[in-house]
């Protein structure tokens, strides 16, 4: 096993959920972060799990769809009855929302795709991505796959977290009438989280995926940032899509929807 030292001032990225901020607000994020495949890929022999916290680029884009499905699966097992009857109103009148009881309950365990922009503020070991590259050619899986175990015994400080990316959220008002430019933007902020799932899968390189990616629609980033501080969550966590329970259970139906959608293009199940 080799190590390579990133030096101070990288900037790395990585993959969570809303519900999580605040937690890595307060303490910084932890020293052991386990990684979330899909479903379909957890068993296969050459996804592994190693012990630190999993930095990347685009990777940190698969990371946070990964978790996202994860999550998202498990609560529409626990609540199938009111995501079905949430479902089933949706498409009976699809700029209405939803009125059914519970959703208040169900809304807080949704978390959304959230990439954080991370700046090192010190020199730092990382060892390999072994799904990538072998332990002694971590420099080779930096250097191309844009993907590292970084290992700090105290984990990230908070202090080290400058932004945090995050899809366009919708409300009901832009399901009305013919697609409107917000839901394609959504869409467009999902297929980066695929491009991470096809570096994964299809071992496709990051920088190709990127520079497509940025050549179609001039972004590498999720559509919408904001500076990492006790402000900006509380922003964040007052806009409508996120404080309103049927519009934040919207943006979880939509999100997962197009995931769905698009993996499916790229042959890639996500359970």
């Amino acid at each position: 096993m080799s190590t390579y030292v990133l030096p101070k001032g990288t900037v790395v990225k990585l993959g969570t959920l809303s519900n999580n901020l605040y937690s890595f607000l307060n303490n910084g994020v932890p020293a052991v972060m386990p990684r979330i495949g899909l479903e379909s890929q957890q068993n296969l022999p050459d996804f592994t799990q190693q012990q630190g916290i999993y930095v990347g680029e685009l990777m940190a884009y698969f990371a946070a769809a990964a978790l996202f499905c994860q999550t998202t699966a498990q609560l529409y097992t626990e609540h199938k009855e009111t995501m079905d009857q949430f479902v089933q109103q949706l498409q009976t009148k699809r700029s209405s929302k939803p009125n059914i009881h519970g959703l208040e309950n169900l809304s807080v365990q949704i978390g959304l795709p959230i990439v954080l922009e991370i700046v090192l503020d010190e020199d730092c070991e990382v060892l390999a991505d072994t799904h990538f590259e072998p332990s002694d050619k971590t420099e080779k899986c930096w250097k191309h796959w844009r993907s590292v175990v970084l290992n700090r015994a105290e984990g990230i400080p908070a202090s080290w977290i400058k932004k945090f990316h995050f899809p366009r959220l919708l409300d009901y008002r832009d399901l009305e009438g013919a697609k409107n430019p917000r839901v394609l933007e959504q869409t467009i902020d999902t297929s980066l989280m695929v491009g991470g799932m096809m570096q994964v899968w299809h071992r496709d390189a990051p920088a190709d995926l990127l520079m497509a990616f940025k050549k179609q629609y001039g972004v590498i980033n999720f559509s919408q940032s904001m500076v990492f501080n006790a402000n900006s969550l509380e922003r964040f966590f007052n806009l409508n899509s996120m404080i309103d329970p049927a519009s934040r259970l919207l943006n979880q139906l939509t999100i997962w929807q197009d995931l769905d959608a698009l993996a499916q293009k790229q042959g890639i199940p996500l359970q």
